[in-house]
């Protein structure tokens, strides 16, 4: 346990322990790499041993009592289209918020700033969908969360497996009115890193990032893209791969997580909420028949209660049953977690003295990246080239007809 050991290793950052204290002696603070950790006010505390009680991350429990496998994507196409896989995060939601509920998720601020809020209404919900690739800020949400069920009000609460799993802890008691969802988590790097991802891209643009997503509205056809203001002019920069990202890419390759993420006790088959949601990748193998352009959702109803909320939703989405081991197939982290590479130890420290800039120009850029740029370059340089041709073509067209129209 982390208060105990200080081994970074131990601590997830799920904040269950902070939240839990009554008497304020715990707060989190960051690291040198942009972690929150918990940091003890000893003169404030007064060994009631609770903040170790609710800590999950070393003993952890599993709740299932099924495991239904799906593929699945929204109906509504304009819907499917605002998510970053099949939506289906979505058509859960809008059936909470119908019945006077509300959503707790991760969304990305007007600060550029990752953190878990709430949803009340379908236009709060807006922000919460769509990918966010660093750890989120959860402040208060466990608290506020315990405060809408014993209202009795009905809480859905998306996160990693490890928030799921510190809410958990927190509340200490089962609650019959609570969903949750976790995701298929490779592992979180912070937002420090993040934030020098955005200043070099406004050093790089020459210009104020105004909207940055993760992952575009083009479903799986997509990757970053970044809304920037260039004087007076409006630029929207889209990239088609992760690897022309050298956050994006460091992510992918594991290279900037936190410490815990390496050895995560919750990337397994066993799950730590009702329902279960990720990228379906590798969806073409299993079922040839499905449009995944648009992205398609993977879905594991893990308990009764999750199963009951399904067959809520099931009239809005397309879903085919699949199997668990088609599904860990292409999602490695629903079996294990992702592996230590050797330059994850000294990675925050070069970035530190070397600077971000020099890490995406190097060791943040994978092999490709030239061969990627450069057939881009010649696709746009043809592009134009047909485009101009077909003007030619269009208006000697023209001319020839108005000739013949003389005669």
């Amino acid at each position: 346990m982390y208060l105990l050991s200080k081994n970074k290793n131990e601590c997830c950052g799920c904040t269950a322990c902070v939240q839990i204290c009554t008497h304020k002696a715990l707060v989190m603070q960051e690291d040198e790499e942009g972690f929150l950790y918990p940091v003890k006010d000893i003169n404030s505390c007064v060994n009631c041993g609770l903040c170790e009680k609710v800590c999950t991350f070393t003993s952890p429990l599993f709740i299932g009592d099924r495991q239904d496998v799906y593929a699945s994507y929204l109906k509504d196409e304009n819907e499917r289209k605002k998510s970053s896989s099949g939506g289906v995060f979505f058509a859960i939601s809008q059936e909470v918020i119908k019945r006077n509920g509300i959503v707790f998720g991760a969304v990305l601020d007007k600060d550029l700033k990752v953190k878990h809020t709430s949803a009340e209404t379908l236009d709060e919900l807006l922000p919460l969908r769509g990918s966010k690739y660093v750890q989120s800020d959860l402040r208060n949400t466990y608290s506020q969360i315990k405060a809408e069920l014993r209202a009795g009000r009905l809480v859905y609460f998306t996160g990693t497996p490890c928030q799921v799993a510190g809410l958990k802890g927190f509340l200490r008691q089962p609650f019959d009115n609570l969903l949750t969802s976790d995701l298929v988590c490779h592992g979180v790097p912070s937002q420090l890193l993040f934030d020098e991802h955005l200043r070099y891209l406004r050093n790089k643009y020459c210009g104020d990032i105004l909207e940055y997503k993760f992952r575009d509205d083009e479903g799986w056809g997509g990757c970053e893209s970044v809304m920037i203001k260039i004087g007076s002019q409006i630029r929207v920069v889209k990239l088609p791969t992760y690897e022309l990202s050298p956050f994006l890419y460091s992510f992918m390759y594991a290279m900037t997580y936190r410490c815990s993420c390496y050895n995560c006790p919750f990337s397994r088959l066993s799950r730590q909420s009702d329902i279960t949601l990720a990228d379906y990748w590798g969806v073409k193998e299993f079922f040839p028949q499905l449009d995944s352009s648009k992205g398609v959702s993977l879905v594991l109803v893990n308990t009764e209660k999750g199963k009951g909320f399904w067959n809520e939703v099931m009239p809005l989405v397309e879903y085919y049953e699949s199997n668990i081991q088609s599904a860990a197939k292409n999602n490695a982290n629903l079996r294990s977690y992702s592996k230590l590479p050797p330059i994850r130890k000294t990675i925050y420290n070069r970035m530190k003295i070397e600077g971000y800039e020099k890490l995406a120009n190097t060791v943040f850029r994978g092999p490709q990246y030239r061969k990627i740029k450069l057939r881009l370059f010649v696709k746009k340089l043809l592009g134009e080239k047909i485009t101009l041709m077909a003007r030619a073509i269009k208006s000697k067209s023209k001319i020839y007809v108005q000739n013949i129209r003389k005669q």
